[in-house]
């Protein structure tokens, strides 16, 4: 079910940046100087620590220290990424919402670039933008296309998720009425709320590389991927079941099911020969 997402601040600021980190104490760094290393300025960084057991909240705690921008907000218990972005959202500030996982870094000038493509594009409500994959040294292991016509991102939803979630800048009002991220979903609710929004909202990506999204072993894991594959099945037969699509477009949920339930090294296999994804390649993920 969705959560209710209910304000506790009044707006008073352009983008709030909101991240959720759990144990993320090696790459949290970079993270965070990402971002407040923006061209544009009028903006707030605010971190759900999950309850982390590592130095996270010591490290989060340094950094704020030295700039009013960071917010930091604590879990008492290890809640889940949905949840504490639904947090984040509650405390939130700004007219706009930009997301960027703790491990991820953004480029200096993508905040002014994505605000200033929706100021221009008043029928766009979220806005991604092209990524490069990193491993877990800060090299660029591959580039994947990006769809960014906000037509084309429209008829491969069900096929497909077209943004990455690290990327996004999204219009504040638009999460308010839809209650935010469903609570429900541990994984893929990003994925699950662009297709409760499709039908009547438009998305866009810029063509531009401006997100860096990192990849590692633990990501990477057979449980992770396969709890993913599995939300997004559900994603797409809960947008069937809305009446989202027509029914033939079941056929799109076999193969996320397949892939969840095939073993780890056939969807390595299928991923890096058939989609020709070589970032799996790579020894460091191996």
């Amino acid at each position: 079910m969705k959560s209710r997402v209910n304000r506790v601040h009044p707006r008073t600021m352009s983008i709030s940046v909101i991240m959720s980190v759990y144990n993320g104490e090696r790459f949290l760094r970079d993270a965070v100087l990402s971002v407040l290393d923006q061209t544009f300025h009028d903006i707030e960084l605010l971190v759900i620590d999950d309850a982390s057991t590592d130095g996270t909240l010591h490290l989060l705690e340094e950094l704020a220290s030295r700039d009013s921008r960071i917010r930091i907000l604590t879990n008492s218990t290890n809640l889940g990424l949905t949840k504490s972005l639904n947090r984040a959202l509650m405390h939130a500030q700004g007219e706009f919402i930009a997301r960027l996982d703790a491990d991820d870094i953004a480029f200096p000038s993508r905040l002014e670039k994505q605000l200033a493509f929706l100021a221009s594009h008043p029928d766009i409500d979220i806005v991604g933008t092209a990524y490069e994959w990193i491993d877990e040294h800060g090299n660029v292991i591959g580039r994947p296309n990006v769809i960014t016509d906000p037509d084309d991102i429209h008829r491969t939803f069900p096929r497909t998720n077209p943004l990455l979630h690290s990327s996004v800048l999204m219009r504040r009002h638009l999460l308010d009425s839809t209650g935010g991220y469903d609570a429900s979903y541990k994984k893929a609710q990003d994925y699950a709320l662009w297709l409760r929004l499709a039908p009547t909202h438009r998305f866009a990506n810029l063509p531009e590389i401006l997100t860096q999204k990192r990849l590692s072993k633990d990501m990477l894991s057979y449980a992770s991927e396969r709890s993913q594959l599995r939300f997004a099945v559900r994603a797409r037969y809960e947008a069937l079941r809305r009446g989202d699509y027509p029914m033939w477009y079941f056929i799109y949920i076999l193969k996320p099911f397949i892939a969840s339930i095939l073993p780890r090294a056939v969807v390595r296999w299928i991923r890096i020969h058939l989609f020709h994804q070589r970032q799996y390649e790579h020894p460091t993920l191996r």
